[in-house]
């Protein structure tokens, strides 16, 4: 009978073949979506006008240039730019308001808005910004975004194909400038845009990413609104689901914009990844499963650490799935146009800890979102969980101050 020891190291063989072939996958994915976004220009049809809303939520610290590039995109049709936030003390609103002056000329709108009706305050803004919109066609853009001066053109033109209601595309972290935004960009450039590369090239089409959505604002109204997502956490993915159900396409454009996620350091990025990790499983469970296949690198360190002074087959295995992950992560940080530099060599690592994140997630449902807990339910709906009750009053002792000094339990 086989041991269980041999049938873990076959289960170990099979887990390391099946991530090089991934690898393989991504690479050759990678390379061709680089070509295509270099050739791949469809004609633009007409100029329809557009509203391109940006949902402001606190300082961003290129908040003023991501702006700047808003008013200076390049396209034949009418645009307005409808900036706001839900909080009337915003800082973001001053820097807002600094670059509509700058940009006289630009149809620019700064407001504050008042929006109610779930707890995802993303989708409860953008629906109030939607009132705002004076065009046929809404683009939503997150303020960490930055995209260049043909973004319009190149997405309405998608939009304009056959049967297409919404139109995304990939995203890239810029260079980092800290330990923590290093965590960040590994994690988008090297791991997660590349395998939804893979996922898109597969067949997969409810694929939308919230830095960039553009639609026609008769879908938008037809599936509800903005409002209809508020109650999700993963309001991008939501919003390709309801498209898809009303009949219509949702495509990735092959065009990259750039968000510059910027944590207040290394565990607050951790969190996010961990956020992130549970809200992919929540919408996709039986995919997010079946992406125990990308974690290679720790296939690998386990291989190594049970080799055998017999195991040169085996040793030859982990040389391939290490050399094709740093290869397939080079080639998608290239597709992608990131900047990566000497630090594309901490890819292994960052992998480890995607593999612990991955563990994670399946330990529970319960995330935390702007200072306050949630529990994602089985359909990607946030739940709110109760604070817990305070705990009684301790009894005073006698050398104590007064009871009635003391502050009452809340």
């Amino acid at each position: 009978m086989l041991s269980a020891a041999g049938a873990a190291r076959d289960v170990l063989a099979v887990l390391l073949a099946t991530s090089a072939a991934y690898n393989v996958a991504v690479s050759l994915v990678a390379a061709r979506f680089r070509r295509r976004a270099r050739t791949a220009v469809h004609p633009l049809e007409r100029a329809p006008g557009v509203s391109v809303l940006v949902p402001l939520a606190g300082f961003e610290p290129t908040l003023a240039e991501n702006l700047a590039a808003y008013c200076r995109l390049r396209y034949p049709g009418p645009v307005q730019i409808v900036a706001g936030s839900l909080d009337a003390g915003d800082p973001a609103l001053a820097v807002a308001r600094a670059v509509q002056r700058e940009h006289p000329l630009v149809d620019f709108r700064v407001v504050t808005a008042v929006g109610s009706g779930g707890p995802n305050r993303k989708a409860v803004l953008l629906e109030a910004l939607t009132h705002e919109a004076r065009h046929h066609v809404v683009a939503a853009i997150d303020s960490d975004v930055r995209v260049g001066e043909d973004y319009l053109i190149r997405l309405v033109a998608a939009l304009q194909r056959p049967s297409v209601g919404l139109v995304t595309c990939y995203y890239r972290a810029p260079r980092p400038r800290s330990l923590a935004q290093t965590f960040e960009a590994l994690c988008i450039n090297t791991d997660f845009v590349p395998s939804v590369m893979v996922a898109t090239a597969l067949g997969r089409g409810d694929v939308a990413f919230g830095a960039s959505l553009l639609l026609r604002r008769d879908t938008l109204d037809a599936i509800g609104g903005f409002a209809a997502l508020a109650g999700y956490l993963a309001d991008d993915h939501r919003l390709a689901e309801l498209v898809i159900e009303h009949g219509e396409r949702v495509v990735v454009a092959p065009y990259v914009v750039e968000t510059d996620p910027n944590p207040s350091g290394v565990a607050a990025a951790v969190r996010h990844q961990l956020r992130w990790a549970r809200t992919t499983r929540a919408c996709a469970p039986v995919g997010y499963a079946a992406n125990i296949v990308t974690h290679g690198t720790t296939f690998a360190l386990l291989a190594m650490l049970s080799v055998g002074h017999v195991a040169l087959l085996r040793l030859g295995a982990v040389a391939a799935v290490l050399v094709s992950r740093l290869v397939a992560a080079a080639l998608g940080v290239r597709a992608l146009g990131a900047r990566l530099g000497w630090m594309l060599w901490l890819v292994p690592l960052r992998d480890l800890v995607g593999t612990a994140l991955w563990v994670a997630s399946f330990a529970s449902d319960r995330v935390e979102w702007r200072g306050r807990s949630y529990r994602i339910g089985a359909d990607g709906r946030l739940v709110r969980l109760a604070l817990p009750a305070a705990a009684p009053a301790a009894v005073t002792p006698p050398a104590a101050e007064p009871a009635e000094r003391l502050p009452a339990a809340s």
